[in-house]
């Protein structure tokens, strides 16, 4: 009796350890997370595709679980989508863009998502 007493608490303090070192390398290796934000005002299309080549380079990362991609905010002057799950390189190659740059719309976003990456037509 008193060796499976021992027995169970060998087990049980084991068990305590290895999850509390799972804890520790999940949160001293967690991988970034950062939120994006899309300005899709009117770009010329050769402009665009540095906005796209940059988001193509962030969701590679994305998928090789270097990065995560917390969310992707796609805004210009007729409003503003929250994407749930990352869109895809070319589908983001593939939207159009409009309306006049709006700085305001700009200032909320970041002051909503400070940590966030802003991706824009370069000026």
């Amino acid at each position: 009796m008193k060796l499976k007493m021992q027995l169970l608490k060998t087990l049980g303090l084991s068990w305590l350890a290895f999850f509390i070192i799972g804890l520790l390398i999940s949160w001293l290796f967690a991988i970034p997370s950062i939120t994006l934000l899309i300005d899709r005002s009117y770009c010329p299309a050769t402009e665009w595709q540095q906005v796209v080549q940059t988001y193509t380079e962030l969701y590679q990362q994305h998928q090789q679980r270097r990065l995560q991609l917390q969310s992707v905010i796609l805004f210009s002057s007729l409003g503003e989508d929250k994407l749930s799950t990352p869109l895809q390189p070319e589908a983001l190659k593939q939207l159009p863009t409009y309306g006049q740059p709006q700085m305001q719309k700009q200032l909320q976003l970041r002051k909503n998502y400070p940590q966030a990456q802003l991706l824009q037509c370069p000026q």
